[in-house]
């Protein structure tokens, strides 16, 4: 097992309380807690036993854990098992990514690891009804969204599944003779996801897929490896190296906040991964790294806090324009100034903001992650600052009146 163990949290927000409310009914992962007053959600998840999909890949592709082709195809039919439950309930779920789904690891499953394991899980969706930011708004239904993850999936991670052979013509059979039927099936417009199960069912069908716990039979195909990577193999030896240094990062790192442990991952996994064969001999640097990476955060926060701040005291002046046009009132400087900084807090606590947080992936390779979002953030703005100024006015109403009593 593996020690990646820490507790994250995703914030959305979302539009209509009865469907939301319907969809946890059917999809529920972490400590939920639903704010109806501002129309958000929040996941408090137990990385102890949750995993995060778009991780998962990344540690497949890193070469850091070993899974099984019969592993990657039962993933697929789950992940589509799971868009058929809730779309079978009248559920829809149009923004779904890598980011959004969750393998909720049961008692008996093993965690992932250097070594093939055992991998029993439930899918999770997170995200419903809200908007992915930092990219396209554009409405797509979750099971033609899931036709393009399966394809994320299968370029980014068959290259590190490991066959009986390493012959490459082998490989590329493997590849022509099981990917590709996947591949040409989720590139169609005229299949449906039950399609796309009973052909991956049909495969492990063909190729004997195995969940014995016996004989090395660990949920694997005929043509799987079933002879490297197991108990007692190099790999499994430096484990506890392994667990060692990543319990090292995660706690050093857990005082800056879980992206910063996400960062140090997403760095670090790949390094531990190439040097395995010599890894009693690698020491980590990263307390330098952590300080840097957390200003570079506080950098961004600070970018986006002064856009924020920028335009609001534009909107705060354009709206006392139009108020002054009703009223007669003084405001003052220190009012305006009140008034702003009150704004300034609302705005900085809005679920689309606290969205950004949810993941280090969201920042990854993305500079200019603060106009993203300052463009989420822009459509709470203008509702806040109409409902403080109105505020503000109503109060010296209420003044003028009891002054004049």
């Amino acid at each position: 097992m593996l020690n990646l163990f820490y507790v994250s949290e995703e914030v959305y927000s979302y539009e209509n309380e009865d469907i939301i409310k319907k969809a946890l009914e059917f999809d529920r992962i972490g400590e939920v807690q639903l704010d109806l007053e501002n129309k958000s959600i929040s996941y408090k998840i137990n990385r102890r036993k949750c995993i995060r999909l778009s991780d998962l890949i990344f540690w497949i592709e890193s070469d850091f854990i070993r899974i099984h082709l019969g592993q990657l195809l039962y993933l697929f039919v789950q992940l589509l098992n799971q868009v058929q439950l809730i779309e079978s309930q009248g559920i829809e779920h149009n923004y779904l990514d890598l980011n959004r789904i969750w393998l909720h690891l049961t008692e008996n499953s093993q965690y992932p690891a250097l070594i093939y394991q055992i991998l029993i899980y439930s899918i999770h969706f997170t995200g419903y009804q809200c908007p992915i930011y930092e990219k396209s708004k554009f409405l797509q239904k979750a099971s033609s969204k899931m036709k393009e993850i399966i394809q994320i999936i299968i370029n980014r991670c068959f290259n590190r599944i490991h066959l009986k052979w390493t012959n490459n013509d082998k490989r590329n059979q493997i590849y022509n003779e099981i990917m590709i039927p996947i591949i040409n099936l989720c590139k169609s417009q005229n299949s449906n996801n039950y399609d796309i199960i009973r052909c991956i069912s049909d495969l492990m069908k063909k190729y004997n897929y195995k969940e014995e716990l016996q004989n090395k039979l660990i949920q694997c195909l005929d043509i799987d490896d079933n002879c490297n990577d197991y108990i007692n193999s190099d790999r499994q030896k430096v484990i506890p190296k392994v667990n060692q240094d990543l319990t090292a990062i995660i706690e050093f790192a857990n005082q800056y906040g879980y992206i910063v442990i996400e960062s140090f991952l997403y760095q670090y996994i790949p390094i531990i991964s190439k040097h395995l064969e010599s890894y009693s001999k690698l020491k980590l640097d990263y307390q330098m790294k952590a300080q840097q990476e957390y200003n570079r955060i506080k950098e961004n926060e600070s970018k986006i806090n002064q856009l924020i701040k920028e335009q609001v005291q534009i909107m705060i002046q354009n709206s006392l324009k139009e108020k002054e046009k009703e009223y007669k009132f003084e405001i003052t400087d220190d009012e305006i100034k009140q008034l702003e900084v009150e704004i300034i807090n609302q705005v900085l606590q809005c679920s689309s903001l606290k969205y950004f947080n949810n993941t280090f992936w969201l920042h990854q390779n993305n500079q200019e992650i603060h106009h993203y979002q300052f463009s989420a953030a822009s459509k709470y703005m203008v509702q806040i600052v109409e409902e403080q100024v109105d505020l503000l006015f109503i109060k010296k109403v209420l003044i003028l009146v009891t002054e004049l009593i």
